[in-house]
């Protein structure tokens, strides 16, 4: 068929499909005799009938050949360099909006003026004087040619223009960006709130709801539910002043809350906190009373309905499956069942239970092909596509995931439309620019950055993947499996970053979840879209969604169940640094191997080497590939291929994490009361391998055990609380192959006892006297010595009652990983009496606010009082004691008073090494198994 003859259809998927071609051009090879030839089209006109069937028939063989070129097109050719031209442009966005959302306004503005006085400058420079091409000089049009000098300018090379245009436009962006942000950090900023939240004052507010209600981690000890709200401060009180304000805030409440959604008003009081810098929010406001709710109208309430309504249906048909139905349709996770979110997280299923940038995707594709498939012309279907995404956005809440694929596949039709084809990289990074232009604060969301990632993964390095396992693989399996492990590459370092922890069964795990994401996606927006207009119909599409959301639940808790699915990985940069080189290393070898396979890297003599001679050059026989890879059935070669590809990246990092780590260490702790006997032993997680460690217990043997077991390899800062031998004869064992950077004390006396000072001789720490007022940070802990005042450790010792007096009381905060959780807040008090407990509670008002844990003092004993425990009322209470001791540890009185306060209590005579650890989103109390 001729070229003239060519359907429009066709034209188009051979557009869209591949790079090379646009709608108006020739159609491409092998494209030839799938349009309708003149007998086709009079046997159409004679049957009503077959043109349907022709129809059908002619659209599955364009497609399935659209498909087979766009593979070959994408593994075959490497990146063209044009699709990189807007990185330099999305990098200097991403650069100027994490910097400008952490600056004061005046100095975003600065930021901005800078950026665009260099972009007209840049502009200005490769504008200037004639623009020489090669030895040929081109006049401007506005001058005839002449003499260099009549311009008054050097001329500038093409290549030379061309390079500072270029520069101009990263420019213009980042003064567009910063602009942007400064103008919304100066509404936010304005009256009086910023100030209140820096006094943390209590106040009442009106707030607009900005996202739903969504779930946030329990209460650390009692496990009550808690809400996050993203919300706009209209107006509030405080103490007795009424002001206006723009600030949006961070509310935290519990089960009152949970109803709140976008668009509504509601009236709350509490306390309010700082926020880091760069945070969305400007502050925290911690509800203390439940909302007076007023419900949003026009399409916020509409599409409020729309989610309830599902998920109420779901329910009532038993299509829920835990909640996970209603979060890839609609991203409602609020009924996730917590078993199945935390299978989800171990298996590396975690994008599957909320909308991400494939299900836009998929809803892209369905939409507009049904519209092409109906016959609609291009651009009314390409109108209808961009409609029904964008009704998606609204239903299921632009979170930034869905932003950027939103606006990706926005910009990915008009590209089509336009007769451009497809540039995946160069969208991808237009995306990024266009998003960090209109919402700045986007640059620091690790569900955006997790999915830029992803997206570059499969741009970058799929198809490259998709050709080196076509080798031995089905080209179908070949592509099933490049898409998990190239999204995983580009992702690990973030992940391990969020999680120091390495889903060994991703691959496996997403390749057997893939196939039903499509017909949830398609199949749930039919069901959301036929609730709305008759329920009955919305059945059928609503179970089949079901189905497949139960495949991937299966799929998710079968993989958990398989030992060994979660591997510990190294915490913080290191892990990070290990990662990226990791992904960093396989990606080389897979562009390498792709490269050499299709000649793209000639070998000696310009020619690729022939390492085989007896099997001839093939797509299925690469050359740089041994013989034994040609050994055998076909069948044994890709099974054999196959399995390697998934077991051994589990391998390598099971066998790499048994030769570095021991069995017998604990991991993911934050506070540890060791077992010493009658004594106090300490210790408080600074690192993954460091701590600050208080008092060391009467013997070295147990405190050396206690830390070896909670892999403490350096003592950020050592304390001894006191001069008794219950709290330093242990001191050699802190020591004993542990690097020491710090050493802090405090005693009645002049000096520390002599045998103390010829262990610590040992170390090069310093030695410092601790006094009221000192602070210090060690790793993700803070302190602050509260006790003893200055004056107070100058008298020689009295006596035992003086000593314990003397004993340093500190107050540790330890950042907790969670956002939006509050540092735990610890008081170890050593041997303070109570009469010292009196001096310190009215010298340091701030600790009537209350503490998470304290260190009851002296072991319990009755001198210590309960005045501590009155006043903070802690939510746990450690006593560190010996089993069946003389003294009468701990004594009933303070247990009482323990009771009475409601505080759990945890003894090392009864549980021996008591640990505080993460849980979840939760602390939780558990004892060192032996």
């Amino acid at each position: 068929m001729s070229s003239g003859s060519e359907s429009a259809w066709s034209r188009y998927v051979t557009s869209a499909l591949n790079p090379e071609t646009r709608p108006g051009g020739p159609q491409g090879a092998g494209s030839e005799g799938v349009g309708p030839t003149e007998s086709e089209r009079g046997a159409e006109a004679e049957s009503g009938t077959a043109v349907g069937r022709q129809r059908a028939k002619r659209l599955g063989v364009k497609l399935r050949e659209a498909w087979n070129n766009r593979e070959t097109a994408a593994a075959d050719a490497p990146l063209p360099l044009r699709e990189l031209r807007l990185l330099p442009a999305a990098a200097t966005v991403w650069v100027a909006a994490y910097a400008v959302v952490r600056l004061p306004p005046p100095a975003g503005w600065a930021l901005a003026g800078t950026a665009a006085v260099l972009a007209v400058l840049l502009l200005l420079t490769a504008s200037r004087g004639r623009i020489r091409k090669g030895s040929v000089v081109v006049a401007s049009p506005e001058t005839s040619p002449g003499p260099r000098a009549s311009w008054g300018k050097r001329p500038i090379q093409r290549g030379t223009a061309a390079a500072l245009r270029g520069a101009a436009v990263p420019m213009a962006a980042a003064a567009l960006v910063c602009a942007g942000a400064a103008a919304s950090l100066s509404v936010r900023t304005a009256g009086p709130l910023s100030g209140l939240i820096a006094e943390e004052a209590a106040v009442t507010v009106e707030l607009r709801a900005a996202s739903d209600a969504r779930p946030g981690a329990p209460d650390r000890f009692t496990g009550r539910p808690r809400y996050l709200i993203d919300a706009v401060a209209e107006s509030g009180t405080a103490a007795g002043q009424r002001f206006g304000t723009s600030a949006t805030l961070l509310v935290i409440g519990g089960e009152d809350y949970a109803p709140v959604r976008l668009g509504d008003r509601f009236t709350s009081a509490g306390s309010l906190q700082p926020l880091p810098a760069g945070d969305r929010n400007l502050g925290l406001l911690r509800a203390a009373a439940p909302p007076e709710v007023t419900p949003a109208g026009g399409w916020y309430a509409a599409t409020a309905a729309l989610r309830s309504t599902f998920v109420r249906v779901a329910e009532e048909h038993g299509a829920a499956v835990d909640g996970l139905l209603p979060g890839m349709v609609l991203g409602d996770r609020g009924g996730l069942d917590p078993g199945l979110e935390q299978a989800m997280k171990d298996t590396g299923l975690t994008h599957l239970t909320a909308v991400s940038g494939a299900n836009c995707s998929y809803l892209l594709a369905f939409i507009f092909l049904s519209a092409r498939a109906l016959r609609m012309p291009r651009a009314p279907a390409v109108l209808l596509a961009l409609a029904g995404l964008a009704a998606f956005v609204l239903l299921v809440r632009p979170d930034p995931s869905v932003l950027r694929a939103a606006v990706m596949g926005g910009l990915g039709t008009l590209a089509v439309l336009s007769g451009r084809g497809r540039l995946s990289a160069a969208l991808l990074f237009l995306a990024i620019t266009v998003l960090l232009c209109v919402d700045p604060w986007l640059c620091g969301s690790y569900a955006f950055i997790l999915s830029v990632c992803a997206t570059l993964g499969l741009v970058v390095l799929g198809p490259h993947l998709v050709r080196v396992l076509s080798y031995r693989l089905p080209r179908w399996l070949a592509a099933a499996l490049a898409i998990p492990v190239a999204a995983q590459l580009f992702c690990g370092p973030v992940l391990v970053l969020l999680q120091p922890q390495l889903p060994v069964y991703s691959v496996p795990a997403n390749l057997a979840a893939a196939p039903v994401v499509p017909a949830v996606t398609v199949a749930g927006m039919l069901a959301v879209a036929l609730i709305g207009l008759a329920p009955v119909l919305a059945v059928p599409p609503l179970l089949t969604a079901a189905a497949g959301a139960w495949w991937v639940a299966g799929t998710a808790r079968f993989f958990e169940s398989v030992p060994g699915a979660l591997a510990a990985w190294p915490e913080g940069t290191p892990g990070v640094l290990l990662m990226a080189a990791g992904a960093a290393a396989a990606t080389a070898g897979i562009l390498y191997l792709s490269l050499r396979g299709t000649g793209g890297m000639p070998g000696p003599g310009g020619r690729r080497r022939q390492m085989n001679q007896q099997y001839p050059e093939s797509p299925r026989n690469p050359p740089f590939l041994p013989q034994a890879w040609f050994r055998g059935s076909r069948r044994t070669r890709t099974a054999a291929a196959g399995a390697a590809l998934l077991a051994f990246p589990g391998a390598a990092v099971l066998t790499t994490r048994a030769l570095q780590e021991d069995p017998g260490q604990v991991q993911e702790w934050v506070l540890a009361a060791c077992d010493v006997g009658q004594g106090d032993g300490f210790a408080i997680r600074a690192g993954p391998d460091s701590a600050v460690v208080i008092d060391a217990g009467g013997e070295p043997e147990p405190m050396d055990a206690c830390l070896d077991r909670l892999g403490v390899r350096t003592v950020e800062l050592l304390v001894f609380t006191h001069a008794h031998l219950d709290h330093y004869g242990g001191a050699a064992g802190v020591l004993s192959g542990r690097s020491v950077l710090q050493i802090g004390y405090s005693t009645a006396g002049p000096g520390l006892p002599h045998e103390l000072t010829a262990v610590l001789d040992g170390s090069a720490a310093p030695r410092t006297r601790l006094a009221n007022g000192m602070t210090g940070t060690s790793g993700s802990v803070q302190w602050e010595v509260l006790w003893p005042a200055a004056s107070d450790g100058s008298l020689p010792a009295a006596g035992d009652e003086e000593e314990n007096n003397a004993s340093a009381v500190l107050l540790v905060t330890v950042a907790i990983s969670e956002p939006a959780e509050e540092p735990l807040r610890i008081l170890l008090t050593g041997d303070a009496e109570e009469d010292t407990a009196a001096r310190i509670l009215a010298s340091h008002p701030e600790l009537r606010a209350g503490v998470d844990v304290l260190k009851v003092p002296h072991h319990g004993a009755r001198n210590g009082g309960d005045s501590w425990i009155r006043t903070l009322r802690p939510s746990l209470a450690l006593i560190s004691v010996g089993a069946a001791n003389d003294y009468g540890h701990p004594a009933p009185q303070i247990l009482s008073s323990l009771e009475a306060a409601g505080s759990a209590v945890a003894r090392t005579d009864l549980y021996g090494t008591v640990l505080l650890f993460h849980q979840g989103n939760t602390l939780a109390v558990r004892s060192l198994p032996p």
